[in-house]
């Protein structure tokens, strides 16, 4: 996805959060994967549902506006260092994962005058990854490198595609290649096809053929909505993620016919249990899954959006995890709420920024 535009706000981020300096020199922007591309198929929404999508996007434009400098605010309270996370039993490269990816969303919307800030910010997110610490995956547990593997790839991918310098990082993936091939029938579908992507990104060859892993998965099964546990809808929602390439192909035609079907009536489904459980985590994922598949026409696209807006927190986050503070301390903010953060950012600018909604498909008729 490339960000080009300026969603009518500035992203203020320009809105006095410190965008305007940046220490030292910024790499040049690398190319991103494009998203201008978004093309197939060609699946038509209903006139008078654009219309009414197309009037509320409007008239939350400032909400959303305000939402995106809030968010902007926790993240850059954040220190995300894996390594003091992992000892306070946090999945640390997970969580450098997920700051990685809510900046990463965030650049790719900036307009070019607050990009430097951005970059400089993530480059000092990714000062960890430069330590013999952090590249452990040839002396760690198959258990935690169960765990951080996924991560630990993605962390690579996005530094790269932001430019910022991974020569040691790529050496240390050929290295121990070796290892995550091992454990790669042992992951799950949506896993294994998150793989396949990272593993061309690098070049790498595939122990077996990883794109198909979805063919296994909780969609081409038909899982029973309404039977799905918690667990269960997050594979659903990464499935549809790891199809996407968590956004970043949004021309893919990754599902059949058949698997549409059954998405078009599971994830509105999915979208009104977990907008009366009051969760904005799979709330966000479930929106971002549905503007993914081109479902905007349907209502509850909207009221997910809606309910986002409406419950971000005063510090600019999402979510209520309170009852965790007791045993993480200040740390459930990087244990619980920085993941919410990045799929609300997800959500809202894939539904706000101009370039995104330019693929939500043609008007019928």
């Amino acid at each position: 996805m490339i960000g080009r535009i300026q969603i009518g706000l500035g992203l203020g981020l320009g809105l006095g959060l410190g965008l305007g300096g940046c220490a030292g020199p910024v790499a040049p922007r690398a190319p991103l994967p494009a998203a201008s591309s978004i093309a197939a198929p060609v699946r038509c929404a209903p006139r008078d549902r654009r219309a009414a999508l197309d009037a509320f996007i409007a008239e939350s434009r400032p909400a959303y506006t305000s939402a995106m400098a809030k968010v902007r605010g926790f993240l850059d309270g954040l220190e995300v260092d894996p390594i003091k996370l992992r000892a306070v039993r946090i999945k640390g490269k997970k969580k450098l994962a997920e700051a990685v990816d809510a900046y990463y969303r965030l650049y790719q919307i900036a307009p070019d005058a607050e990009r430097p800030a951005l970059l400089a910010r993530v480059t000092e997110l990714a000062r960890p990854t430069r330590e013999d610490a952090y590249h452990d995956l040839l002396t760690i547990s198959d258990g935690e490198l169960k765990q951080d593997a996924t991560s630990y790839m993605r962390v690579a991918v996005l530094l790269d595609r932001m430019g910022v310098e991974i020569t040691r990082y790529r050496g240390e993936i050929e290295n121990a290649q070796w290892r995550l091939d091992a454990q790669m029938r042992e992951r799950g579908t949506h896993q294994r096809r998150a793989f396949h992507t990272y593993y061309q990104h690098f070049g790498l060859t595939e122990p077996f053929p990883l794109e198909g892993a979805l063919g296994a998965g909780l969609i081409a099964k038909r899982a029973d909505a309404d039977k799905l546990s918690r667990l269960d809808v997050y594979g659903v929602t990464h499935e549809i993620y790891a199809a996407y390439d968590f956004g970043d192909k949004l021309d893919a035609d990754a599902f059949t016919d058949a698997d549409r079907a059954y998405l078009r009536v599971t994830l509105p489904k999915l979208m009104a249990t977990w907008l009366a459980k009051r969760d904005p985590d799979l709330v966000a994922e479930i929106v971002t899954c549905m503007r993914y598949v081109r479902f905007t026409d349907e209502p509850s696209y909207a009221e997910g959006l809606r309910y986002l807006l409406a419950s971000q927190n005063a510090d600019g986050s999402w979510g209520s995890y309170e009852r965790m503070r007791a045993r993480l301390g200040d740390y459930v903010k990087q244990g619980f709420y920085l993941h919410s953060a990045m799929v609300a950012i997800e959500a809202l600018t894939m539904a706000f920024d101009e370039l995104y909604r330019k693929g939500e498909g043609p008007v019928c008729g």
